[in-house]
């Protein structure tokens, strides 16, 4: 059930063109195509495409539902979601068929003869990158503790493409095997026959696995392994910090978007190299859009009163309050603007045909800071903080800025910089933190239709349910449900 190809919606239906049988892999070619299946299945509404962005940040003090809303993720916004939730199967299973495909290439990379030197580390090292990225995301939310050697449930870890009924290992093992794939990714993507990544950044190079790594790092504790990782990736990847271009009180400018340097560009063109795009999921014409929030021009959800009560006083100053909100009353009006479309010479074209951004150099630089305050390097996570914090606020100084609470800070950047990104679900694990939308339903931003305006801190539902389906067709599962459900 699991693991079974079969198990999918219509959104995988135009991503059956890399389908090949694997005994039949043999060529370079035969072999990045279904590397291409791997990346393709990431655009699932259960992968990038929703459940790991937007799903991430729905349920928070991000975001709220619009009248636009179709209700199609109520329960994820809305906390009612169960075993038997649609949203909770695909959540579970769409990271399961980028792994099919990785341990597809991975079980045959032995038919492969070399044409040149470094080819089968290119396709061996974004395999196991792809690998160890779904199984670290499964642990996102369906892990009970992130800590590094615990022993409860994590995922099942799935090392073969053929159909297998494996129990969840626990935390510490996925750990251990999440590691052990990024290590030997690392070693052989740093001798490659040709470049992964051309302008777009939509495949998983050397930066790309150090950026994952930093982030595993980050859930998991390891506060020196995820400060080395982010000083590489800072100091190697050559990715750079969007400026802020131009006035930003404003809106958003075509001059702005069109500064490929500019922080404003990033979500509206993705011709913009080597600025803040470590690794985005490609979204291109006829391979649906991301569906996070805009859909024909309208808004299923947009920020919070409560995201945008952040910005109070500085929102002509920040560029990432007019980046990311258009000030729009109406949900027509797509007042997200995150992920909406590209800019095309005009106007920006609200299609959802841009790529959506899985890992940024702002995140780097956040990892780093959060790493640095706990390992005692407070003047260091200081710095970090300055420096986003002048690439993102018009007429900032950094002197009178003295960040005396530094993880407060932290997470306060968190927040503004990742908004929509699918972070904040996830760090209030981390933190230990819940959410209060309002007094009432209808005040505040607690939906007129909610079941429950809060949720408390350590809330079994901070943990998702492992799909029924999955634990009655996997015996090895049955009695290993998380605690609640």
């Amino acid at each position: 059930m699991l693991f079974s190809a079969a198990a999918c919606n219509k959104v995988l239906d135009p991503e059956l063109e890399y389908a090949i049988e694997a005994s039949r892999l043999k060529t370079i070619t035969d072999f990045e195509r279904v590397l291409s299946g791997g990346y393709a299945f990431m655009r699932n509404d259960g992968y990038y495409r929703f459940g790991y962005t937007g799903g991430g940040d729905v349920g928070t003090d991000n975001m709220i539902e619009t009248s636009a809303s179709l209700g199609n993720n109520r329960s994820l916004a809305q906390w009612y979601y169960n075993s038997g939730s649609t949203v909770v199967s695909r959540l579970w299973s769409s990271p399961y068929q980028v792994i099919n495909q990785a341990n597809a290439v991975l079980d045959n990379l032995d038919n492969l003869t070399e044409t040149a030197s470094g080819q089968k580390n290119r396709i061996k090292g974004q395999a196991l990158a792809l690998r160890a990225l779904a199984h670290f995301d499964l642990m996102r939310f369906f892990a009970p503790s992130y800590d590094r050697n615990s022993s409860e449930f994590g995922v099942a870890i799935k090392t073969k493409s053929e159909a297998t009924f494996p129990p969840r290992s626990t935390v510490k093992e996925c750990y251990d095997f999440i590691y052990k794939d990024l290590t030997e990714a690392e070693s052989l993507l740093s001798n490659i026959d040709i470049p992964i990544n051309g302008i777009r950044k939509t495949r998983l190079d050397i930066h790309g696995v150090r950026a994952i790594r930093a982030r595993v790092s980050l859930y998991a504790k390891d506060w020196a392994d995820a400060k080395a990782y982010t000083d590489k990736v800072i100091a190697e990847s050559g990715v750079n910090l969007g400026s802020i271009s131009g006035s930003i009180g404003v809106g958003l400018t075509a001059s702005a978007i069109n500064n490929t340097t500019s922080f404003q560009s990033v979500w509206f063109n993705d011709l913009n190299s080597g600025v803040e795009t470590i690794f985005a999921v490609a979204f291109n014409v006829g391979q649906g859009a991301p569906g996070n929030f805009p859909l024909d021009g309208v808004n299923g959800y947009t920020v919070s009163n409560d995201w945008r009560n952040l910005f109070v006083g500085v929102t002509t100053n920040d560029v990432r309050f007019n980046v990311t909100y258009n000030g729009a009353a109406s949900p027509a009006a797509a007042s997200y603007q995150k992920f909406s479309g590209r800019f095309n010479g005009t106007s920006i074209a609200r299609d959802g045909n841009v790529d959506v951004k899985v890992f940024r150099i702002a995140e780097m630089y956040l990892i780093r800071a959060e790493a640095n305050f706990n390992l005692g390097n407070n003047t260091d996570a200081r710095n970090d903080i300055r420096i986003l914090r002048t690439n993102r606020i018009n007429g900032y100084n950094s002197v009178t800025d003295n960040v005396a609470d530094v993880l407060a800070n932290i997470q306060l950047e968190r927040r503004k910089e990742l908004v929509g990104e699918g972070h904040r679900w996830f760090d209030a694990k981390r933190y230990n933190l819940g959410f209060d939308r309002g007094a009432a339903p209808g005040q505040g931003d607690c939906p007129s239709t909610a079941p429950d305006c809060s949720i408390q801190a350590g809330n079994y539902r901070f943990v998702y349910p492992i799909p029924l389906g999955e634990i009655q067709a996997n015996p090895a599962m049955k009695s290993q449900q998380n605690p609640g459900w």
